[in-house]
C-alpha cells in the first residue's frame, strides 16, 4: 500500500522514506482488468496459436533466432514474438525495423539493458558493468506484430516480408 501511494510517511504526508508511485486505479480500470482476466485462458490459447503460426512460417531462416516454444521449466505463451538477428547478416535490429517500416509493418526493439539506462547511469548505478548477453539482445532483437487482433493473413504478410 505504501509503494502504490507514493510512500508517504504515515505520520506526515508528503514526506518520503522510499521512492514510490501513484498506482491507484479507478473502478472503471479495475472492471476492465477483471473482464480481461476472465478471458485470460482464451488469450493465452490465441497467443500460443499465433506463436506456432509464426514459428512455422519463419522456421529454417538463416541468421534469425526464433523464440523457444518451451524450456524444461516453462511453456512460451508468446506474449510478444521476438526475433534475434545474427550479426553475420551485417545489420542490426534498428535496420531490420527500418526495413519493415518501409513495408508498413510495425515492430519494436527489445528492451534496453538496465545497466545502460541513462537515468540509472546518471545516478551512478552499474558503473563499469558489462552484460554482453543483454547488450547483444538489445542491439539484435526486435518484436514483430503479435496483437490479438492480427489476422492469419496479416501474419503471413509479416513473415513473408521478414523472409525477404
Amino acid at each position: 500500500r505504501s509503494l502504490r501511494n507514493l510512500c508517504f510517511k504515515a505520520e506526515r504526508r508528503f514526506v518520503h522514506d522510499r521512492l514510490g508511485w501513484n498506482l491507484r486505479m479507478t473502478n472503471i480500470q479495475a472492471s476492465l482488468g477483471v473482464a480481461q482476466l476472465e478471458r485470460l485462458d482464451e488469450f493465452v490459447q490465441r497467443k500460443r496459436q499465433m506463436g506456432k503460426i509464426y514459428s512455422e512460417l519463419l522456421s529454417g531462416m538463416n541468421g534469425i533466432q526464433l523464440p523457444l516454444p518451451a524450456t524444461d521449466y516453462a511453456q512460451n505463451i508468446y506474449w510478444v514474438f521476438g526475433l534475434v538477428i545474427d550479426e553475420k547478416l551485417g545489420f542490426d535490429a534498428i535496420e531490420a525495423m527500418r526495413r519493415l517500416a518501409s513495408k508498413n509493418i510495425g515492430s519494436r526493439p527489445f528492451f534496453y539493458p538496465m545497466h545502460q539506462q541513462p537515468v540509472l547511469t546518471k545516478m551512478g548505478l552499474f558503473a563499469n558493468e558489462k552484460h554482453p548477453v543483454a547488450e547483444r539482445m538489445s542491439q539484435q532483437g526486435f518484436y514483430i506484430p503479435s496483437g490479438l487482433a492480427l489476422s492469419e493473413s496479416d501474419m503471413h504478410r509479416v513473415a513473408e516480408t521478414v523472409r525477404k
